[in-house]
């Protein structure tokens, strides 16, 4: 049997009595162990057992804590008051522009399709944009209209000036409706829904809510776009009379409304008027005229006041309803004029130039028979167009100076700075 170096095999440690079974010493080892270098145990820090930190001497930190959640709940709060505005603010342009619209959406309508009273109510929407009252008015329109019919004769038994007559004592005598001759320029004498609550307005208003009213009782009636006063007339076959709503609905004449013109143009009586009586041949409704007329009134009145950026939401209401391209270019002019007197320049400037742009191309102003009219908007242009650059060169100075101290807080913080 082979033997394994330095160790002894079984049988020959039993003869020599040297198994470890008889008790007797174990072998020894003829090879010599690999010493190991010793493996370094680690230390770890010893668990203090000082007494604990005491708890006023915790107060600071604390109190410090309880300082910086404040203040990011009062940033937090501010935030949210900032984002409740701008929520407030957007939510009523969305309202305002919802007007807008719905009164384009209308205007997209063939002639004889839109409905007068409806884009009259969205009209207003500019000063109240609640959608709701538009169909208030309309219902309220049904509500008169409906009381009207019952006071009246059967239809076949009807004849127009008769009818003509009692809707305007049932309108002014009854209802109370009266031209606002003490505040005529009030905007909302222009505004149908507060027309209908106030029982009060201009011309062209009162004039609405009388066709709407004598629409529905069977008579139809037509605008007629009298220099400096509105009035209507019955599309009724070889009647040639006009309705003056401004002046509790009295039926005139022709040679009544001459008479009463000469008054606004200071004519003596000696001096003769003629309106031209073509337009009592013309029986066709022309909405977008009709409130075209509205809505010059409407702008106007905001210009007068200073309102610009009340007169500028009626441009952009005008630019649907332009009857003709004539009106469309010079709404465009006076969207222009709106943008500058509000000193929002670089758009002012495109306006502008746009519309002298389209007057030379279209060859269809020479201002107005007054000679200076095309270099006072030239004028504009290039005073609007020298703003621009200032503000365009104080901004880039203000950037400039912003990096400056930015770069200069970044130096401050670095610790590598020396600060002789």
């Amino acid at each position: 049997m082979r033997e394994t170096k330095g160790f002894q095999s079984d049988d020959a440690a039993r003869r020599q009595g040297t198994l470890r079974g008889n008790h007797a010493p174990a072998p020894r080892c003829t090879t010599r162990a690999r010493v190991h270098p010793p493996v370094p145990i680690p230390t770890f820090p010893r668990a203090s057992h000082a007494e604990p930190t005491p708890a006023t001497a915790l107060l600071p930190v604390v109190a410090g804590a309880a300082d910086e959640t404040e203040e990011l709940d009062a940033a937090n709060d501010e935030n949210a008051e900032v984002i409740a505005e701008l929520d407030d603010l957007f939510a009523a342009l969305a309202a305002q522009r919802r007007g807008e619209t719905l009164f384009r959406e209308e205007m997209s309508k063939p002639d004889e399709e839109i409905d007068l009273a409806r884009a009259a109510g969205y009209i207003a929407m500019h000063r109240r944009p609640d959608e709701s009252r538009v169909t208030d008015a309309v219902e309220e329109l049904d509500a008169l209209a409906a009381d009207l019919e019952a006071t009246l004769p059967p239809l076949e038994r009807r004849f127009p000036l008769r009818t003509l007559k009692a809707i305007s004592r049932y309108m002014f005598s009854e209802l109370g409706f009266e031209g606002n001759q003490e505040d005529f320029y009030d905007p909302r004498n222009s505004c149908l829904d507060e027309v209908l609550a106030r029982r009060t307005g201009i011309p062209i208003t009162l004039s609405l809510v009388y066709m709407e009213l004598a629409r529905r009782v069977g008579v139809p009636m037509v605008g007629v776009n009298l220099p400096a006063h509105f009035m209507i007339r019955p599309v009724v076959e070889d009647m040639e009379v006009l309705v003056d709503c401004f002046n509790d609905g009295e039926l005139k004449f022709v040679e009544d409304v001459e008479d009463m013109l000469k008054k606004f143009y200071t004519m003596g009586e000696a001096d003769k008027l003629t309106i031209d009586r073509s337009f009592f041949a013309d029986n066709s409704m022309k909405p977008r005229a009709f409130l075209t007329r509205m809505l010059t009134n409407l702008k106007q009145i905001y210009f007068n006041n200073d309102d610009f950026a009340a007169a500028l939401q009626i441009v952009a209401y005008q630019a649907h309803c332009a009857p003709d391209e004539k009106v469309a270019l010079f709404n465009r002019r006076d969207g222009g004029i709106c943008l500058f007197l509000m000193q929002r320049h670089a758009e002012a400037v495109e306006e502008l130039s746009g519309f002298l742009a389209e007057c030379d191309a279209k060859g269809m102003w020479d201002g107005d028979g007054n000679p200076t009219a095309r270099a006072q908007i030239e004028q504009m242009i290039e005073h609007a167009k020298a703003q621009v650059a200032r503000e365009s060169v104080k901004r880039s100075v203000e950037d400039a100076l912003g990096e400056s101290e930015d770069a200069d807080d970044a130096c401050g913080d670095d610790p590598r700075r020396d600060d002789r």
